[in-house]
């Protein structure tokens, strides 16, 4: 398996990282907020506070926004900035507002993850105003209900990633939650070969596997701030894609710059089991190493998945205002 990068745009004014990015039904690319300086949050011209490390889904129709933090001390926001937005696309904007909810919400927090599967919003892990969350959260979008489902597997953590899946085996059109990396004062995974989390709602559980490795590259590093998407291919053995992300801290915390991967991995389905497979370069361009980047994709015609890597920052602790596409190909 292999992927071909193509730059399709480089703009200065929309150089961020820690920002949300999803794509909408017609291909447009919806960028918000996020940062270019440390710990300032890009302004918009927006109903919703301007912030740093929220996180938006699209679920076809409407794009949800959930949490983040601004200010120079990054304290996450309140629960009236920082619950859930509705985002109506409406030609050239994006009308919000704010959805009402009851039952358990959770603790407003920052550089959290979220997904839609089975039309409900998840939220998952994530840094409140101290230290990390295992915690996953669900909203059902039709009784505008939060519900407590069950924690994840220790260590808590931030900066992780998740994705909505099917395994390709499954009798039921259940969509599952896997989970790969984050931060818990390392990087994640720590042990060899890594492990990947699986919640099946369900069941309201969590299962751990470890998948094999690629014959010849082994297995990916690990790693935070990166991206995870679903992995479609014509073939169907498809499951997900892990890509690029941090492998080392920066001694200055959130003010500097680490070092960060540069490279993508597909989660498959081989022989009745989950296997990694590091994907050849294609072409002769590849987006710089990079990491907190929202994780967005979307399928092509013919059923293979193309991800959209935007901004990020970088080893230089500078912003990119980069938009690649990534085409995987078997």
């Amino acid at each position: 398996m292999s992927i071909r990068w193509t730059c399709l745009s480089s703009l200065s004014t929309i150089a961020r990282s820690s920002h949300c990015a999803s794509i909408a039904n017609k291909g447009t690319l919806l960028l918000y907020a996020g940062e270019f300086q440390p710990r300032k949050p890009v302004d918009g011209d927006v109903h919703p506070e301007p912030r740093v490390g929220a996180t938006t889904v699209f679920d076809g129709g409407n794009l949800y926004m959930w949490g983040g933090r601004g200010g120079a001390d990054m304290t996450p926001l309140d629960p009236k900035q920082s619950g859930i937005w509705k985002g109506q696309i409406s030609q050239d904007e994006v009308v919000w507002e704010k959805l009402e909810g009851t039952g358990d919400e959770p603790v407003t927090r920052s550089f959290h993850a979220s997904v839609m599967a089975n039309g409900k919003l998840y939220i998952h892990a994530g840094c409140p105003t101290s230290g990390r969350l295992s915690t996953l959260h669900s909203y059902d979008l039709q009784s505008s209900r939060w519900s407590l489902c069950a924690d994840a597997p220790d260590p808590a953590r931030g900066g992780t990633a998740i994705a909505s899946v099917k395994f390709p085996t499954s009798s039921s059109d259940e969509e599952v939650i896997i989970r790969f990396g984050g931060f818990a004062g390392c990087q994640l995974p720590t042990s060899t070969p890594p492990p990947l989390d699986i919640y099946t709602p369900s069941t309201n559980s969590w299962t751990t596997v470890v998948p094999s490795g690629d014959p010849e590259q082994g297995y990916p590093g690990a790693r935070s701030v990166h991206g995870l998407v679903p992995l479609s291919t014509s073939d169907g053995t498809g499951v997900a894609l892990l890509y690029h992300g941090e492998c080392e801290a920066s001694n200055l915390g959130h003010a500097g710059a680490g070092n960060f991967w540069d490279d993508a991995w597909a989660l498959v389905w081989h022989e009745g089991a989950l296997r990694w497979k590091k994907l050849i370069l294609a072409g002769d361009s590849t987006p710089e190493g990079r990491g907190w980047i929202p994780s967005t994709s979307y399928t092509a015609p013919g059923g293979n998945t193309r991800v959209v890597l935007s901004g990020g920052l970088l080893s230089s602790n500078e912003r990119s205002g980069e938009v690649w596409i990534g085409d995987v190909q078997l």
